[in-house]
């Protein structure tokens, strides 16, 4: 126990959640899973979940799911589950971002001057937004399409 606060146990529960996710995303990932991966990609959330409770950052549990639909939104057929479907997991990254389009724009063309929070934002917006590079085209609701496009059209400018 540190300093008899309880972090060292925080800490290690944390790290329990995090092996758990990384062993279920290593099997989601195989493609000889088949459709099992969907099921290997669930239990990746809810381990996501027990290490978000513990301390797990949520900026860096987001970017790991949703590259994680991505690549099953890629790899797989549709199955009729919103978890899976290319304009949910375009609307979820959008509302995850911290910043505005406008913001991130303005802050993009001089970020190496900007204060760290700042940079570390416009870098959460990049990470989120890595999902989306190879399923945008499967984005199909407007103004959905449109806004993801204009993200991904600044995504190689962000840090």
């Amino acid at each position: 126990m540190a300093d008899g606060d309880g972090s060292a146990e925080a800490g290690d529960v944390r790290n329990q959640w995090i092996a758990a996710y990384q062993l279920n995303q290593l099997h989601a990932q195989l493609p000889e899973q088949g459709e099992g991966r969907r099921v290997f990609a669930r239990m990746v959330f809810f381990a996501l979940d027990g290490a978000e409770k513990a301390g797990y950052p949520k900026r860096n549990a987001d970017a790991v799911r949703f590259n994680l639909r991505g690549l099953l939104i890629e790899e797989l057929p549709p199955d009729g589950d919103p978890l899976w479907d290319p304009d949910a997991l375009g609307a979820d990254v959008l509302a995850a971002l911290p910043l505005s389009l406008q913001r991130a724009q303005a802050w993009s063309t001089d970020w190496t001057t900007r204060p760290r929070i700042e940079i570390l934002a416009l870098r959460t917006c990049k990470n989120l937004l890595g999902s989306m590079r190879t399923i945008a085209d499967r984005v199909t609701a407007e103004p959905l399409r449109t806004q993801v496009d204009q993200w991904l059209e600044l995504w190689p400018r962000l840090p």
